[in-house]
């Protein structure tokens, strides 16, 4: 039988984002001249607290030398577009947290859930609990329906005939026992998604004699411009200029898509850098897609149309990654599909198979520098969305190809929790081992670190019986 943990949900507070009329047809950012206290059901965070959770997943883990910081905290090719972006010193960096439960492909739905894992008739497993993204989603709602945006790049991203939604390959987020979380693969669904309204059915589509939907698909500025002008008297010059910003990006995301509506937007007065600048296209390839898919993560959570997001590169696609252009690629795959020739990289630690997956890697560090600045571009007033969101970066391997869920690389970025960011914090003999020791932390005292974060009180999260590896309760010590 299907379940949500209920017993896991914690209830306490009130929403912290503006509650009015005026943001239910467009998505606002956070106005510091509206703010005033509001009964609400949901959770409300507590000063220097996480207000919003984004999860940034990979599979098949990293060329951890690549990923793990020299010495002052340089970094190395995975995370240097983060450095690049300015933005080092607002991440923490973690190493030696081992998987507990189960390793190796069957084991990834264990990795936020931290429970055991049931096989089907095809062998194929699936989490006996939710992930503990999905616990404080849940807990942000006072354990109501949670409000949460799932994106993810796949091989059928820019396929017109591929299903929106995507189960495909390394499950790892789950809403209870066997009920799996998908994610949008394709950016027009998900910029609907995020903005309901705003963009136009595809070409294939056919036209109904009267068209009763299209006053909800015209553009979300142009439907509530008349809210946006009385808001712009009501609010201060600092605030006018949030919406003005917030407008230009969400404007951006419709031209990139071709969907712009044909009202003249207000004047802006915000700095160009502001908008994410897409820039118009007639289409998107994988690696354009992907970047829109953050794009839209980005502004979701800074809109406020959800208190949880996530996004995840489907490595197995080719099509997800083959932009990438390096000279050991082509040697590297031949005869090999993204599984087999991640054993060449990691456990037969062949150097042109690990150079050429540590670029496939770099392009996974551009994506989530990319998550970063854009959130870091949002102004709530106090900070930056960044500031007031906690990034996870996760993979189910350390080193891919031993199948090993040892030393997993980790970040935490934007607020975490408490903790000092700028650092690297180790906990394993040799962070860049393929195996670690058994009395390493585990994914359960990160998901304990993850809850306590929210507000969620308690010690442990998940199962501490069936494991493979004795797991203490607590957090991580950061």
């Amino acid at each position: 039988m299907k379940r949500n943990p209920e017993d896991l949900i914690v209830s306490s507070g009130r929403r912290r984002f503006l509650k009015g009329a005026a943001g239910a047809a467009l998505a606002l950012p956070f106005l510091e001249s509206l703010a005033r206290p509001t009964r609400a059901r949901a959770w409300t965070a507590a000063p220097g607290m996480p207000q919003r959770l984004v999860v940034f997943f990979n599979g098949h883990g990293l060329i951890m030398e690549e990923f793990v910081p020299r010495s002052g905290f340089t970094q190395g090719a995975i995370l240097q577009p983060v450095a690049t972006a300015g933005l080092a010193s607002k991440m923490l960096v973690v190493t030696g947290v081992n998987s507990k439960v189960e390793g190796g492909h069957p084991g990834a739905p264990s990795l936020l859930t931290c429970a055991p894992v049931v096989a089907n008739q095809h062998g194929i497993t699936h989490a006996t609990g939710a992930s503990i993204d999905h616990v404080i989603a849940r807990h942000m709602q006072d354990g109501g329906p949670p409000r949460r945006f799932d994106v993810a790049i796949s091989g059928s991203t820019t396929s017109t005939s591929a299903r929106t939604l995507s189960d495909e390959h390394t499950q790892v987020f789950w809403a209870g026992s066997n009920e799996h979380i998908p994610s949008i693969i394709q950016p027009r669904a998900a910029l609907d998604r995020a903005f309901p309204g705003m963009t136009t059915p595809p070409p294939e589509t056919p036209t109904p004699t009267v068209d009763a939907g299209a006053i909800r698909r015209r553009s979300v500025l142009d439907g509530t411009l008349a809210q946006f002008n009385r808001l712009q008297s009501r609010v201060s010059t600092a605030d006018r200029e949030r919406l003005t910003r917030h407008a230009d990006q969400i404007r951006d995301l419709e031209r990139a898509l071709g969907t712009g509506g044909g009202t003249t937007r207000p004047p802006s007065s915000a700095p160009a850098c502001s908008s994410p600048s897409l820039g118009a296209t007639d289409g998107l390839s994988h690696a354009r897609a992907a970047e829109f898919l953050i794009d839209t993560l980005a502004l979701a959570i800074g809109c406020n149309q959800a208190d949880v997001g996530t996004f995840k590169a489907l490595d197995l696609e080719e099509g997800a990654w083959g932009h990438v252009s390096h000279p050991d690629l082509a040697r590297t795959f031949a005869g090999e599909n993204y599984h087999g020739a991640w054993h060449r990289a990691s456990d037969q630690r062949l150097d042109y198979a690990r150079r050429a997956f540590t670029a496939i890697n770099q392009w996974h560090g551009s994506l989530f520098a990319r998550l970063l600045q854009r959130l870091d571009q949002i102004d709530e007033g106090d900070g930056t969305a960044l500031d007031h969101t906690l990034v996870l970066w996760i993979s189910d391997f350390g080193h891919g190809g031993g199948h090993n869920a040892d030393n997993l690389p980790i970040v935490i970025a934007g607020n975490a929790g408490g903790a000092r960011l700028g650092r690297h914090v180790n906990y394993a003999q040799n962070p860049t081992s393929s195996y670690g020791n058994a009395s390493q932390p585990g994914n359960h005292n990160l998901a304990v670190t993850l809850a306590q974060a929210f507000g969620i009180a308690g010690t442990r999260f998940g199962n501490y019986d069936r494991v493979a590896q004795r797991v203490d309760a607590g957090p991580l010590a950061l």
